[in-house]
């Protein structure tokens, strides 16, 4: 509610009118004024419905960016506006991408400035801040972040032209290869294959609290051959691997979108963080929202990993807090979002300290060092795999959920020349022998 000020004066009567509008980065309130100055022939009953109309038109105008003044408002006070009123309509996570650029970057940056005091050397200058720090595509990230906060106070009639518009991004000088990883078709076999192993697990050395007393007692060193890669981690990998889901929709799973019959996963929800917990929302598009094939390894694997659920859900009984997720935590509730890629993460440098440690062993069962990729590799892993077998373009595009086979294409462009320089080799020898 605006708060209204009666002040008199030599001249007469004026109300002061202040609206909060949300929260600076300290935690202090960002407010608006505006002063109104009634009829003098109004008599004060008048003059007040007046103020009070004036009042809640002016509320109006703050809470709808309509009364934002660029001259006056400072470029965090609208930032963070920005960030506020885009929050109902973007993924958390994007959310908490904006934010991290918005308070750690920006507003650092352009403390102190008025919004139509920003200029395009401002902007460049903020984008040379960055260019030791951070990769080419993450300042291009940075520059579409501020390019949309500005854009909206364009559209607010707050400012006449747009200093991000021209702006020239500079060249990163940090060396972190920003290019899509993954594995190669042989890469991915091996990757598989490493699921399948028995690590030993060394116990060094160490004091540990036991029993009710929580007496201390040394612990020899020991070695036991007992880690194995669990049942749900490898359909988890095998299905982000062999059918192209994201890490959402593989986590979103739920039992009853598996068709064992027509052997399809049914594409339809996905699992993301909210500032409420994990939730379950639409995946990233419409098309998205698919039905997958799923290979007929997968759904052996799956086949053995429902009978090891069930047993697994009654065995806990009560305890068990599922909900027909497929992918869980010891007691049965939905996984958490930063489990598999830590799992896997781990896995991987196991596995090539294993090959590394055991050469003639590793030798003997055809084992090799496997890169290490994001987890999202994995669905760009499909992608070059199904190219690799000859699947078309459009095929492709239709399993990893794209809306169009450009989108496809303009992400696995590299990834595909390996592919392509082979498609020219076979065309040569083709020339070649029938020349």
């Amino acid at each position: 509610m605006a708060s209204i000020k009666k002040i008199e004066n030599k001249k007469g009567v004026v109300f002061r009118i202040t609206v909060s509008n949300g929260y600076d980065m300290q935690g202090k309130k960002i407010k608006q004024t505006a002063t109104f100055t009634p009829d003098l022939s109004m008599t004060p009953k008048q003059q007040e419905r007046a103020a009070n109309k004036f009042a809640l038109e002016f509320e109006e105008k703050v809470k709808t960016g309509g009364n934002f003044d660029g001259e006056k408002l400072s470029f965090e006070e609208f930032a963070l506006k920005w960030l506020e009123d885009k929050k109902e309509n973007i993924a958390y996570n994007t959310y908490v991408n904006y934010k991290g650029q918005i308070e750690n970057y920006m507003i650092p940056f352009l403390r102190g400035f008025k919004l139509a005091d920003i200029k395009i050397p401002h902007i460049e200058n903020y984008y040379k801040s960055l260019v030791n720090d951070f990769s080419q595509s993450s300042i291009v990230k940075h520059a579409s972040t501020i390019n949309g906060i500005f854009k909206t106070a364009v559209r607010l009639d707050m400012l006449d032209k747009n200093p991000c518009a021209y702006a020239e991004l500079p060249k990163s000088k940090n060396k972190i290869d920003s290019s899509i990883k993954f594995f190669t078709p042989e890469e991915s076999l091996m990757f598989i294959k490493s699921l399948e192993i028995t690590y030993p697990i060394n116990f060094k050395e160490h004091d540990k609290r036991v029993g009710k007393d929580k007496k201390m007692v040394r612990i020899d060193s020991r070695t036991i051959n007992s880690r194995r890669t669990p049942m749900q981690y490898k359909v988890f990998y095998n299905i982000s691997l062999f059918c192209g889901l994201r890490k959402g929709e593989v986590l979103a799973l739920k039992w009853p979108d598996i068709d064992f019959d027509s052997k399809t996963i049914n594409v339809s929800k996905s699992a993301a963080n909210s500032d409420s917990g994990q939730t379950l929302k639409e995946p990233k598009t419409k098309s998205s929202i698919r039905v997958v094939k799923i290979p007929e390894n997968v759904l052996i694997l799956l086949k053995a990993y429902k009978i090891e659920y069930n047993e697994y859900r009654l065995k806990l009984g009560t305890y068990w807090k599922g909900n027909g997720n497929l992918f869980i935590q010891d007691n049965g509730a939905l996984m958490g979002t930063s489990t598999p890629y830590s799992f896997f993460t781990n896995h991987i440098k196991r596995y090539n300290k294993f090959v590394r440690a055991n050469k003639e062993k590793a030798s003997e069962k055809g084992l090799a060092e496997i890169p290490l990729i994001p987890l999202h590799g994995l669905r760009h892993s499909t992608a070059t795999l199904l190219n690799h077998l000859g699947v078309n373009i459009t095929d492709i595009s239709s399993m990893l959920g794209h809306s169009r086979t450009s989108t496809t294409m303009d992400i696995y462009t590299h990834s595909f020349e390996k592919q392509s320089n082979e498609a020219v080799d076979r065309m040569n020898e083709f020339i070649q022998a029938n020349a």
